[in-house]
Formats: structure tokens, C-alpha cells, sequence
């Protein structure tokens, strides 16, 4: 795993470290010296256009191209903001650049040659305001050439948030220092940043200042993975029972109990609308489905059952609304985990429901149109900071929250960022098949934080998975359930 910082973090870990004697230029000259021996190692073509901005991000870039000069390179420099006031180092380091004959007009970028890596050094982690319409058009020329490096950040993108201002660069690869930004695993930022490259520069931020969050992939949590004896049975690997599939909506419900299935659960069961029943059983013959037209009549199911799934293929009709009412009034007498999601959250949203009698361990698992409607704020606001809005929903509903989306959040004791998965994800039933492998690890005796960790992990990758398989586009939700079984058994 790794840790997280918000920009104001780094420049404040910065500030002490210069404040004791240590030099600013000499760390910026490593980290362009750095940068340049990245770009000389993974760009076998030897020209680049650097464009340089007025902070002490441009300053890298002006002293990168400097480097690369020296070895050989054909290099051309734009100064990006001609008209913006200069750092003090990035002034004494253009001032290199220009003396040395680098300098150009940003037109050098129309004469366009896809041979040429673009070297991202226009906005750092300071950056405030909007854009102009000339950046604007340089970040669009930028972004039509096939290898884009940047340098700290893309620019564009929030350090924190990893939200995209009015344009932002795509890079294909990003190098970042001292402490990695947590904007860089967000939104956008998530996308825009490629593939990143991290360098302490020598120094212990990492070890010596506490994280905004932590990152992680599958390689992290993979240990986590229950392990069976050569004498178990399906009793020491619990029951999950899913609850959903209202009618005309039984797919969802249906996926959701297979997931739970398939990645390991002892015991399946699946309460869904009668309609349903035969599909189920002709799916999967393994899960004991029970269909119901009236849902009271499944209430007796409930008893002795300890990991419930609640939501996938619910609706706001007097069904679905009369199941989660039973589940909750259920929890509140009875011990038991359950997972909300979808039609659930739904539910929970429009009649603001308290779940703070619940006795046992509850997650919820929105996407941020339900997260939206869980606080009552729009869609806009919980995408510009995603990280408070998992916090205020886990405080408000006393629950470990998994926020869906580029960029998984979730909040438990510690807020934690998913590396794992992409935008093929981004398709109906995904979330249906994330929720019913949570109950599974539950059910097999994880802990609410552990379980999504793993479940969320398991899920963005097997999302991997399939893009090397097939490209991003066109996965079918059930397609994940193989490539996660596979995964979880170490395939």
C-alpha cells in the first residue's frame, strides 16, 4: 500500500525541510536530473518539446530540457505564460534555457511530429483559477501528440481532488516527488495521469508524515484471502443471503447471489420476486431461491442468517420498499452484517431512514448519483471531493462506505483509494457483482474494512482483466465472475 498526501501536505513537508538549511534549487535540479534520466530511459526517441509554466513546476521543466540538451537531445522550449510573473527559480532556470538558444514560440507545436515527446511542465500543485482561452488551446494542441510526459501533475488537474479544470492534459506517463498526491488516484486525475512513476528525492515523507489516504491494488490485500483446510466444509465458510429482483428486475439480484457463489461463500440464498424463481434456479441450481409475492412471506428466511446483501434489482415500488423496511426492522433485534446497495440506497435516501440501530456491521456501496441523493447535495459536489463525501456519509450513517467510481473510496477507520479497474467498468450490474462478492468475504469471516478492501481489489482488476482480454468497451457484467474466481484463487 501507499500513502496518500494533499498538495498542502507536501508543501508544507517542503517548507521544513528548507527552513533547516536545505536547498530549493538543488532539489529541483535533482528532480529535473531525475526526470530527465526517466525520459532518456523510456523514450527511445531523442526529441522533445518542453512546455514550461511560471511556477516552480516550469523551473523542472526548464532544467529537464536543460539535462536532455546536454545529452544529446533536440530539444525546444515554450514558455507557456510569457505574460505571468516567474518564481525565483523558475526565472534563474529560464533564464538558462534562453541563454542556451532553447527557447521557442509555442507555434513549434503545430508543426506537428509524432516522433516528439511533449514534456508537461506548465501547472504544479499550486495551481488556482481558470484558464484561459490561450491555454485552453495549448493543453488541445498538446494533447494530440502521442506521447505526452508530465511532470508532478498533469496539468489541469486538482492535486487533491483530481477533478479537471476547464482542460487538462492526458498524459501517458507522470513523475511525481516527495509525496504522492492524492489527486493523482481521483477522478480524472486517475485517467489523465498514465502510468506513474514516483521519487522521493531522497526524502522520508512517506515514513515520516501521516497520509490524507492510502492506495492500493490487489497485490496489497490479496493475503486477506480466506484460507481453507483439506477438512472443511461448507459450513465453516458462511451463508450470504441476497435480497432483490423486483419484478421485471431479476438480473440484477440473480448476478449478485452467483458473485456471491463464486468467489467463495459456504451457503447462497437468494429472496427475489416469484417471478424470478425458475430463472434463478435454472442459472444456478446451487443457490436456494426463494421467490415471494408478498414479503412478509419471506421474513422467516431471515432467521439465522448473518450476512445479508440487500438492494441489487430493487425498485421504489411498495415491494421493494416493504423488503429493505423488514431487513432493517430484522437487524435492529438480530446480529448481522449487511451490505446496501442500489435500489436499497434508494430507499434509505428517499424516506432519510437512520440506520444507527442496526446491530452489526453495515456497508453501503453508492455510486455518486446515490451517494448524491444519500446527502442531499448534487452529483457535482461529491465528485469535487470525493474523499469528504465518503467521510460525511460514513459518519452520518455509521458505516463503512465504499464510493464507486474512478478512483473507489472507502471509508472504514481509514479512507483507503482503489488503483485497480478502469472505465470498462462502467456498466450496468458491475456494482450488483461487487456487492454480492463483499457479502462473500464477509460471510467467510472477514471484517466489514477487509472485505471491501478485497472485494473492490478483486473486482477493478478482474475489470483489467477483461480490457486485456477483449478492450474496454462491451463487458457484460457476469463476465467478471470468472476472471474474479480465477484471481481470488491465485490463477
Amino acid at each position: 500500500m501507499k500513502k496518500l498526501f494533499l498538495s498542502s501536505q507536501v508543501q508544507e513537508y517542503e517548507r521544513v525541510y528548507f527552513s533547516e538549511g536545505n536547498s530549493d534549487k538543488e532539489l529541483m535540479l535533482q528532480a529535473a536530473k531525475v526526470t530527465a534520466e526517466y525520459v532518456k530511459k523510456n523514450y527511445k526517441n531523442k526529441k522533445c518539446i518542453c512546455v514550461c509554466g511560471p511556477g516552480n513546476n516550469g523551473g523542472d521543466g526548464y532544467y529537464v530540457g536543460i539535462y536532455l540538451f546536454n545529452a544529446g537531445f533536440d530539444i525546444k522550449i515554450i514558455d507557456a505564460l510569457k505574460n505571468k510573473t516567474k518564481s525565483h527559480l523558475c526565472f534563474e532556470a529560464f533564464n538558462a534555457a534562453r541563454d542556451m538558444g532553447l527557447m521557442h514560440e509555442p507555434s513549434i507545436l503545430n508543426e506537428f511530429d509524432n516522433d516528439v515527446v511533449v514534456i508537461d511542465a506548465i501547472f504544479g500543485t499550486s495551481l488556482r483559477g481558470s484558464f484561459d482561452k490561450n491555454i485552453i488551446n495549448l493543453i488541445q494542441t498538446m494533447n494530440s501528440y502521442e506521447h505526452i510526459f508530465s511532470i508532478d501533475i498533469p496539468s489541469g488537474i486538482n492535486p487533491d481532488t483530481g477533478v479537471a479544470f476547464e482542460a487538462n492534459i492526458n498524459a501517458n506517463k507522470t513523475i511525481s516527488f516527495v509525496g504522492r498526491k492524492l489527486g493523482l488516484s481521483l477522478n480524472e486525475g486517475k485517467i489523465a495521469t498514465g502510468k506513474k512513476y514516483f521519487n522521493n528525492l531522497n526524502l522520508d515523507m512517506e515514513k515520516e508524515s501521516q497520509a490524507a489516504a492510502t492506495a492500493f491494488k490487489f497485490n496489497d490485500v490479496k493475503s486477506l484471502l480466506p484460507k481453507r483446510s483439506s477438512n472443511s466444509h461448507k459450513g465453516d465458510f458462511g451463508s450470504t443471503l441476497v435480497l432483490g429482483g423486483d419484478k421485471n428486475m431479476g438480473g440484477a439480484a440473480i448476478m449478485a447471489a452467483e458473485a456471491a457463489l463464486k468467489s467463495g461463500s459456504g451457503l447462497v440464498s437468494l429472496i427475489s420476486h416469484q417471478t424470478h424463481l425458475k430463472a434463478s434456479l435454472v442459472r444456478n441450481p446451487e443457490i436456494m431461491a426463494i421467490g415471494c409475492d408478498l414479503p412478509e412471506e419471506a421474513a422467516l428466511n431471515l432467521v439465522n442468517k448473518n450476512v445479508f446483501v440487500c438492494g441489487p434489482g430493487l425498485s421504489l415500488s411498495t415491494w421493494s420498499e416493504q423488503i429493505v423496511n423488514m431487513l432493517i426492522k430484522h437487524l435492529e433485534r438480530n446480529d448481522g452484517s449487511v451490505i446496501f446497495d442500489a435500489g436499497a440506497l434508494r430507499y434509505i435516501a428517499k424516506n432519510n431512514v437512520s440506520l444507527r440501530a442496526i446491530r452489526g456491521s453495515i456497508i453501503l456501496t453508492p455510486h455518486p448519483g446515490e451517494a448524491a441523493d444519500l446527502l442531499g447535495v448534487s452529483v457535482k459536489e461529491i465528485q469535487q471531493d470525493r474523499i469528504k463525501a465518503a467521510k460525511d456519509l460514513a459518519a452520518q450513517y455509521n458505516a463503512t462506505i465504499i464510493l464507486k467510481g474512478a478512483g473507489t473510496v472507502i471509508v472504514d477507520e481509514k479512507i483507503y483509494v482503489c488503483e485497480e479497474g478502469g472505465p470498462e467498468l462502467a456498466t450496468g450490474g458491475t456494482g450488483d457483482i461487487l456487492a454480492g462478492i463483499i457479502g462473500s468475504f464477509i460471510a467467510q469471516g472477514l471484517s466489514a474494512q477487509n472485505a471491501s478492501l478485497l472485494a473492490v481489489a478483486a473486482h477493478g482488476l478482474a475489470g483489467s482483466e477483461f480490457v486485456k482480454l477483449h478492450g474496454e468497451k462491451g463487458l457484460a457484467a457476469s463476465e467478471l465472475i470468472p476472471l474474479i474466481r480465477k484471481k481470488i484463487n491465485n490463477k
